[in-house]
């Protein structure tokens, strides 16, 4: 997958919205205040970006395009042990999520304000939903989970999906940080939806 190659200024609004969204309040920080840090005018920003929104809708979708490069579900089914495979993704997801830390905190606020961002999100929900789906239905294929019924593959997707994405805004309310947060995504994920699923098989995978 490809991505056109930005101007320098674009580079450089983006770059200074992501670390003051991530560093900041997201909903606090202005186009101006944008402007500034980039080191241009308000004027020069509004050529290339309409709004805050489209801003954050271009950042949201830089965050897809490089999950998407991940190649992670080609690589894990082509892998000799996916669920290690799975592990290390997981990891790079977390980077990744780090990265783009301001989205997965204020994810629900920023939805309800930009509906487009909400489209956006919302279309990108339904097909992880569905790879995840697939996922859980090649390791029963391959007698790595135990097997299970339509209704529960889906649910176990969904539930997984569900943590993933909304673990960290859930989390901030205990007093833990995004970075935590993220951290501990991983391992809810694997110790209540992936290991007791498991067959003999799969455990050892995990274990190797």
């Amino acid at each position: 997958m490809e991505k056109k190659k930005l101007s320098k200024t674009k580079q450089k609004i983006k770059k200074s919205a992501i670390d003051l969204f991530n560093n900041s309040d997201t909903l606090s920080v202005t186009t101006n205040h944008i402007a500034k840090s980039a080191n241009i005018s308000p004027g020069n920003l509004y050529y290339h970006y309409k709004n805050k929104e489209d801003i954050i809708k271009d950042l949201y979708s830089d965050m897809s395009f490089s999950f998407e490069n991940f190649n992670s579900f080609e690589i894990i089914l082509n892998s000799d042990n996916p669920i290690k495979e799975l592990d290390i993704m997981f990891d790079r997801y977390g980077e990744l999520f780090w990265e783009y830390r301001f989205l997965m905190r204020d994810i629900n606020t920023l939805m309800a304000i930009y509906p487009q961002l909400k489209e956006m999100f919302l279309k990108n929900q339904k097909k992880r939903i569905t790879q995840i789906e697939s996922l859980i239905r090649y390791f029963i294929s391959l007698e790595i989970m135990e097997n299970a019924s339509i209704e529960d593959i889906s649910l176990r997707a969904r539930l997984n999906w569900f943590i993933s994405s909304y673990w960290h805004f859930f989390a901030q309310t205990t007093g833990k940080n995004v970075k935590e947060a993220i951290q501990e995504t991983k391992k809810i994920v694997f110790k209540i939806n992936i290991y007791p699923y498991l067959t003999e098989k799969g455990k050892k995978m995990i274990e190797n």
